[in-house]
């Protein structure tokens, strides 16, 4: 089995409530959504594997991923993008020697159905400010999405929302209490280098009914990938 793979380093994780630990970063080509903040490549023909210091043509073999991911001194595995639940059968072909963690857009039900194994995983919940086509749609799968994924004994799930300057507080709000009972907490993260006063005034108001955490993109405050 292949997937196409942007690039494989070792990193801290720089957003959420695992913030610190070091990760090995399996970054997946292809997302399904268009935000206007992404900061990530959508498509590469070849992957940079950083920590074997190799070049490999697209797309990846599962064994060569595998290898990497059995031979690695870190806290978990992250599955990121693009979008990684596209790549699920892949993801779901992997042995799990390791803490799997999914970093989801949470808007492909289907998808999160064959990853319900994964120890970790960091849940977006995107505002209508993202700019993303068929808005109500989206935010529908994604309350399917959380509640395929919710947060139980063996994982952990918390909500993600990436936050411009001005978004509407009452409809986030209003998402939010949707999901609350599937999610360990909330993590508001301002979209790097916007004001983030709008952001303070939500977590008062959201913390009525959830743990909510403000933290901003760590490793872009290091300087790290």
């Amino acid at each position: 089995m292949n997937a196409r793979i942007s690039e494989i380093f070792e990193s801290i994780q720089g957003e959420g409530v695992l913030v610190g630990v070091l990760q090995l970063f399996i970054r997946f080509c292809g997302c399904n959504l268009n935000c206007y903040y992404c900061d990530t490549r959508k498509e590469s023909e070849i992957c940079v594997d950083h920590v074997n210091e190799k070049i490999l043509k697209n797309p990846v073999h599962v064994d060569y991923v595998q290898r990497t991911i059995d031979s690695a001194k870190v806290h978990s595995v992250s599955f990121t993008g693009g979008e990684p639940s596209l790549q699920a059968s892949f993801i779901r072909s992997l042995r799990k020697t390791k803490p799997f963690y999914l970093e989801t857009n949470m808007t492909l039900p289907e998808k999160a159905k064959k990853l319900k194994f994964v120890d970790y995983v960091a849940g977006d919940l995107k505002v209508r400010e993202s700019r993303i086509a068929n808005y109500e749609e989206v935010l529908e799968k994604t309350f399917q999405c959380f509640r395929i994924l919710k947060n139980t004994r063996k994982r952990l799930t918390f909500c993600k929302i990436v936050l411009p300057a001005k978004f509407n507080q009452e409809e986030v709000l209003n998402s939010a209490m949707q999901i609350k009972d599937y999610v360990h907490s909330f993590v508001l993260q301002p979209v790097f280098g916007e004001d983030a006063s709008n952001v303070f005034k939500l977590q008062k108001a959201m913390l009525e009914f959830a743990d909510v955490r403000v933290i901003p993109q760590v490793h872009k405050l290091m300087g790290v990938k």
